[in-house]
């Protein structure tokens, strides 16, 4: 029979554990060679040099030997451009992209190296153990987003390990806290404030504990990339500022950066936990070379000073997150009973002080290391035990007795459980019963009696055709804790839909699963497509269609709404419009994210600021003083990312969340006649497609109906823009009917095109290469630049080809005409065709966020039902 363990898989190092009443054979000599360490109610098990923890460090040499742990994370050390030894590190940070990470001589994605780390712990404690662990508690940030939870599954899976339950970590530091505090602590009701501050994450959550109803999670807050490797990052920034006569503006995608930048962190690293034992130290390091290839000897003092004045903002905004955690659950500081730390990072004494500063009351930390991977091996300790036909569930001892259930399992010499006998005998042999399991497995002896002894010893078997096919021995305690800890994945941030006024919650944070639940919202505008925009924080993951609707549905429409959260991070949609008879589903599985590249982000953070000036200038101030100062503070973040060039993956989750941020600012009016272009031109575009439409109806009457009915929504929608004020929404109808005008002359056969003068001609083949080129970057963007060379081929192409066209000598009008044409047949219309397999080939969907008939949503005028 296998064990089932418990793992702290960290960003920085890494942790196994098992209960301390495990049968482990020669438990008792293997803690004694300190091989197992005793600490709170679980066994960690030590590496060969007896250290419990063990680096989330991956190497992998030219053979394909894969070094995990201490070994590995050496290599950073000594990286160099002939070894090529740089260690892929830190990549936890990074599950749920599309990041990539070099490990010696491999190239890893977050998954794979994490696997690596898994094997290898499970690995290392089948060795000390003797026994098989197949099955494994593995923890997660408290704000893993649904992805990062579901790839860290897979890479358990990938280490031969089934996951029973991702565990969230601040519940995890809460049920070994528990253990570790006396008994008498917990006779009484108890509130947490679990404070995490690890290696890359940053999680804050309240965890109450009431004696008959157990933990309870009430809260969550935190920041996904905020932990020990940004302070990290803090001291090598320092660093190179005092070092300005060498070359150290890096690159991390650029292999020789990446090298040079792997040493300084570990420098760095090494250098903070010097600061945290004394108040001040030297970086010394003799053996490193900047960009060019100049030697450098460092050799620079820094005071604990020095080190916590830059990184005492990040440290004070770790306290607004724990006040917005309590916000949420309802708690005072003064409710609070403990105020636990968990995570390396906390051991830094500013950040006690700062805690004790903020609550009035030292925190308390206690085994921060250890106690994460502690809390997951007494949750292990509650799972149903399993054997080769027999899966016996945790016991929950009442007082003077016990239920005992399982489940019996087909396979080898059972082909159906329910033909199988289930006998419970206890070890004094006085207690016999016999069960028959159902058609699924399952049986159950009820009120089983305890004697007033320290264990109750029993055995379950098993029979078929007469014999025993398995059996398990257990003993239960009568004193042994009744309640069970939490069950069950939870949701990490509120998810939300997207209003015509910004986003609104409808699912909250804390959230267990499954869930369901249904809400009425209403329509804003008119239009023929309904879209309704699911986030999770201020992440955009899925959405939901309903198309071909009346474009007279009137403002006002109610829809209908219904989420249904899956056990396995799959979510049903359905949006369902009763007056029209309309419906929408869609399987929404949470995306992996793509990291977009430095350019992309540079130019992203372009169009936020100019977004931003110019809804800063047209917004109502009551919206701009509820946002602007997130916004800005966002930006400015964002700045600081950039200029800093170190952590893509940071970058572009800032990035999202500003979009989010800034699409939910409405635009106050400014008056008909105050937008570009004016309403006059949208109307003649308008009319211009109808004639398009008309002439395409004697070549393809059914793809001129499709045109025809999208032009009514298009009409109101436009409308409706230009009537709000909203520059950015006038701009979008009007580029929508551009577009349809341009897509139905492209359908036209040749002869059939209206006659358009040279000019006319030029203005539209630019149009039609500058949506190409959008369509390719926000191809690639999506991509996360998996597909960069192609990508950059394809807009050299499409620049070429501008180039070509403003060359058109426009003087002679026919013979201009004639030029463009022969530019478009040569030129654009092979690259579409060619861009348009590339799509297919990369599988990328791109698409724009609102169409041209879409709808606005806001809520009921009365509050939201059904939750």
């Amino acid at each position: 029979m296998s064990i089932v363990a418990g793992i702290d898989l960290g960003t920085t190092n890494s942790c196994i554990a098992v209960p301390a009443n495990a049968d482990i054979p020669g438990k008792q000599r293997l803690i004694e060679e300190r091989w197992l360490r005793e600490v709170g109610d679980a066994l960690v098990i030590t590496n060969p040099d007896k250290s419990p923890t063990t680096p989330s460090a991956v190497w992998v040499g030219p053979d394909g030997t894969v070094e995990v742990g201490l070994r590995a994370k050496n290599k950073a050390r000594v990286a160099t451009a002939e070894t090529d030894t740089k260690p892929a590190m830190f990549f936890k940070r990074d599950m749920g992209t599309d990041q990539l990470f070099t490990a010696g001589h491999a190239t890893l994605t977050p998954v794979e190296a994490s696997a690596e780390i898994l094997r290898h712990l499970k690995a290392r404690a089948e060795e000390v153990l003797g026994v098989p662990v197949e099955r494994a508690i593995i923890t997660v940030p408290a704000f893993f987003e649904v992805t990062a939870k579901n790839e860290t599954t897979e890479a358990g899976r990938k280490a031969g390990l089934e996951v029973v339950e991702t565990l969230i970590e601040p519940v995890a530091a809460a049920l070994a806290y528990s253990r570790m505090s006396s008994s008498e602590a917990l006779e009484n009701q108890q509130t947490f404030l679990v404070y995490d501050l690890g290696g890359g994450t940053f999680d804050t959550s309240v965890v109450t504990w009431d004696p008959e109803v157990g933990f309870e999670n009430r809260s969550f807050h935190g920041d996904r990339y905020l932990g020990g490797y940004d302070f990290d990052r803090a001291i090598v920034s320092w660093l190179a500022r005092r070092l300005p006569h060498h070359d150290l503006d890096l690159d991390p995608d650029v292999p020789a950066d990446a090298r040079i930048l792997s040493q300084l962190l570990s420098t760095a690293e090494q250098t903070k936990h010097e600061l945290t034992q004394f108040t001040e130290t030297d970086i010394v390091n003799q053996h490193l070379a900047d960009r060019t290839g100049e030697p450098m000897s460092i050799h620079e003092p820094i005071s604990r000073a020095d080190f916590e004045a830059l990184i005492e903002s990040a440290v004070k905004d770790t306290v607004s997150h724990c006040d917005q955690t309590l916000e949420q659950a309802r708690i005072t500081k003064d409710q609070l009973n403990e105020i636990v730390m968990v995570g390396g990072s906390s051991r830094m004494p500013v950040v006690g002080q700062v805690l004790s500063d903020h609550f009035g009351r030292s925190a308390r930390i206690l085994n921060p290391d250890l106690c994460v991977a502690v809390g997951a091996a007494l949750k292990a300790a509650t799972v149903a035990r399993r054997s080769g036909y027999l899966e016996l569930d945790h016991p929950e001892p009442m007082p003077g007795a016990t239920d005992i259930g399982g489940r019996v399992m087909a396979g080898g010499r059972l082909a159906a459980p329910s033909t199988a006998k289930v006998v419970l005998t206890s070890d004094d042999g006085a207690l016999s019963r016999t069960e028959s399991p159902d058609d699924s497995g399952r049986f159950l002896f009820e009120d089983v009696p305890l004697q007033d002894a320290d264990e109750n010893g029993f055995t379950v078997q098993v029979i078929a055709d007469g014999a025993e096919i398995d059996a398990q021995q257990f003993s239960v305690e009568p004193g042994s804790e009744a309640v069970p800890p939490p069950s069950g994945d939870v949701l990490a941030h509120d998810f939300s839909v997207e209003l015509v006024d910004g986003l609104h919650t409808v699912v909250e944070v804390g959230t267990m699963l499954p869930y369901r639940t249904q809400f009425r919202l209403e329509t804003a505008s008119r239009g023929a497509e309904l879209r309704v925009r699911l986030f999770e924080g201020m992440v955009p993951v899925g959405e939901v269609d309903v198309e071909n609707l009346p474009p007279d549905l009137p403002v006002g429409t109610a829809v209908e709404v219904t989420l249904e959260f899956e056990l396995g991070w799959t979510i049903q949609a359905e949006a369902r419009i009763p007056k029209a008879d309309a419906a929408g589903q869609a399987t929404i599985r949470i995306p992996q994210r793509q990291v977009p590249s430095w350019e992309e982000l540079r130019r992203k953070r372009h169009e936020l600021r100019t977004g931003w000036e110019e809804r800063r200038s047209a917004a109502a101030p009551a919206d701009v003083l509820r946002v602007g100062a997130q916004v800005d503070r966002q930006l400015d973040e964002i700045d600081t990312l950039i200029d800093e060039g170190q952590d893509r993956t940071k970058t572009h989750h800032k990035v999202v969340e500003a979009e989010t941020l800034l699409q939910g600012v409405p635009v106050a009016s400014s008056g008909v006649g105050a937008l570009s272009p004016p309403l006059e031109e949208f109307e003649d575009l308008l009319r211009d497609t109808e004639q398009l439409v008309d002439r395409l109806a004697q070549y393809d009457a059914a793809e001129a109906e499709r045109h025809r009915a999208a032009i009514p929504g298009m009409r109101s929608s436009g409308r409706a823009a230009y009537e709000s004020g909203d520059q950015l929404a006038w701009q979008r109808a009007v580029d929508a009917a551009r577009s349809r005008g341009a897509a139905i002359y492209q359908k036209l056969p040749q002869d059939a095109k209206p006659r358009a003068s040279a000019a006319d001609l030029q203005g539209l083949l630019l149009q039609e290469i500058q949506q190409i080129a959008e369509t390719i970057s926000d191809a690639d963007s999506r991509t996360g630049g998996q597909h960069r060379a192609a990508a950059e081929g394809h807009i050299s192409e499409a620049q070429s080809i501008v180039n070509e066209v403003l060359a058109v000598d426009m003087r002679d009008d026919q013979r201009a005409t004639q030029q463009l044409a022969g530019i478009y047949r040569a030129s654009v219309a092979p690259l579409r065709a060619r861009v348009e397999q590339w799509l297919d080939e990369v599988r990328t969907v791109v698409a724009a966020r609102e169409s041209g008939g879409g709808i606005g949503l806001t809520l009921p005028k009365s509050s939201m039902g059904g939750r």
